[in-house]
């Protein structure tokens, strides 16, 4: 298993069927963070997770967390914690010292989810 940083032209379309998997809107490209976290099993993406970073502040927000709902639970779980632990570094990167992350309730990909 292994994370990397999303490429919105590449990852994009894999952000979309997650969403559509949970009957969630499509959020369009241009609104989403151009930072983010994208974890693969076997070169397969998994899950993803944006930050948006305030600007003039240290404080960030970790959004738009999704998994693909028809990949095994348990690689699933493992892929979602990875990608919550690389955007907290990430934010560590940026010198933000607050992060704020819902989960259950805004996250299609969370939704139910057991920790």
């Amino acid at each position: 298993m292994k994370s990397r940083l999303w490429n919105l032209d590449k990852d994009y379309n894999h952000l979309v069927k997650w969403w559509a998997q949970y009957d969630f809107g499509t959020v369009p490209k241009q609104c989403l963070p151009p930072e983010g976290i994208i974890v693969e099993n076997d070169n397969i993406p998994i899950c993803a997770g944006g930050l948006y970073r305030c600007v003039n502040s240290n404080f960030g927000v970790m959004e738009w967390i999704v998994a693909d709902k028809f990949a095994p639970l348990k690689i699933t779980h493992k892929a979602l914690n990875l990608c919550i632990q690389e955007l907290l570094l990430l934010a560590k990167q940026y010198y933000l010292h607050a992060e704020v992350i819902e989960l259950i309730n805004s996250s299609p990909g969370l939704r139910g989810a057991k920790g």
